[in-house]
Formats: structure tokens, sequence, C-alpha cells
């Protein structure tokens, strides 16, 4: 009755994210001639490889509504080399470069499968005027920590281009965008050392700058 819906990877970390070949987001969309869920269901099927490789999402509250989405560090990084084998990422991306830039690669796995969470909850049957987005990670230690948090309204949602969604269509479409700071501290060196780890194999213009951390905008 639905399908996985693949949103198109940006063109940046040309080099680092394979992009086209692997869908890691998630999003169950309606197929055209059905009828979507009611809200609130789940924004993420049982059935994703998201799941299995660390991304949980859940409903916070459905009044108002708020949706909180983690990363779990230690089973992303575990599954790393099934998202290379997938394509979402390529072999540049080596066990020892992994372990330096564990914040890094989920702040692009997150950039990249926002989307598709927050069309999912949009097209459900009688879904909210607005949500509130809310991204963490639990760190090996079991600790949770946040990542990046806005808010996007039903309105916005629709007048997205969904079909032809480009990098920032949606960042831009947001509200209150917050960016924790001390995450971002973190994309932030990182950046520096994939930059350092690649060198010349990938021209820094391919690299999301500092600014890029969290959803694409301040």
């Amino acid at each position: 009755m639905y399908r996985p819906a693949c949103l198109p990877l940006p063109h940046r970390l040309r080099h680092l994210l394979e992009g086209a070949a692997a869908c890691l987001a998630v999003a169950l969309l309606p197929v055209p001639g059905h009828a979507a869920p009611a809200y609130p269901a789940p924004i993420m099927g049982p059935q994703t490889t998201a799941h299995a490789w660390g991304i949980d999402t859940r409903f916070a509250q459905s009044t108002p509504c708020r949706v909180d989405m983690t990363i779990n560090q230690a089973t992303f990084l575990a599954h790393m080399p099934e998202m290379i084998q997938a394509g979402l990422f390529n072999t540049q991306v080596t066990p020892a470069l992994q372990k330096k830039i564990p914040h890094y690669l989920m702040n692009t796995v997150q950039i990249d499968v926002t989307p598709g969470f927050v069309h999912a909850l949009f097209t459900q049957r009688g879904a909210p005027a607005s949500c509130h987005f809310a991204w963490f990670y639990t760190a090996p230690d079991g600790t949770r920590h946040p990542m990046v948090a806005f808010d996007m309204t039903r309105a916005a949602d629709a007048r997205i281009d969904w079909a032809h969604l480009r990098f920032g269509d949606m960042a831009a479409a947001t509200r209150n965008p917050v960016i924790d700071s001390g995450f971002d501290a973190l994309v932030n060196q990182e950046t520096v050392d994939v930059t350092i780890a690649l060198g010349r194999a990938t021209p820094e213009n391919d690299l999301p700058p500092p600014s890029h951390a969290g959803t694409g905008a301040r």
C-alpha cells in the first residue's frame, strides 16, 4: 500500500557519498490512488534499513505535534560496512576514518533523511498544521545528546516540489532552527578531519561547510 520514498542526495560530498545507489531514508509515502494513513501513524516503516542501522523515530507528543528522531551511534557505526556496500558511502570512509568522524557522518545522514520524515508526516490524513522535529544521538556510553531541531508547517510542505527536491529546499522552509552548540562544534572539528583525511581526493567545495550542520540553515 505504501512505498519507500527515496529522496535524492544533494551533490555535495560527491566523492564521500555515492548517493545515487542507495536510499537510507525511509519515509513511507502513499502510492497514488491509495489512501494515506491517518495521523499519527509511524513515519518510518519496520522494513526500512534505517531502523536496522540505528535510526528511530517516535511521536514525543501528538498534540501539539512533536517528533523525536534518534541515531544510535554505536549501531550506526557498526553497520557502516553495510551502508558502504549499499552505496550510501564509498570506500574512502575507512574504519579508521569512521572512528574520527562519527558526528560528521551522523549529521550527513540526518540531513539526507529528514525531508523524507517530514513529508511522510504531512501526507498523513488529518496531519496537524505544524510540527516540531528534533534530532538526537545516543552515544556509546548510553547518554542522549541533542543535534538539531526545527518547526515545519503543512503549508510549507505543500509548497515544496517533492518530485524534484533540491538540497536546501526544505531547510529554507523550516522555522526556528536550533543547532546544539556542542554538536555543531564536533561536526566542525570532524569536517577538518575529513578534509585532511581525503586530501586531494575530495575537493573542499564537495564538503559541507560548518554552517551546514543540522538542517542546513541557521
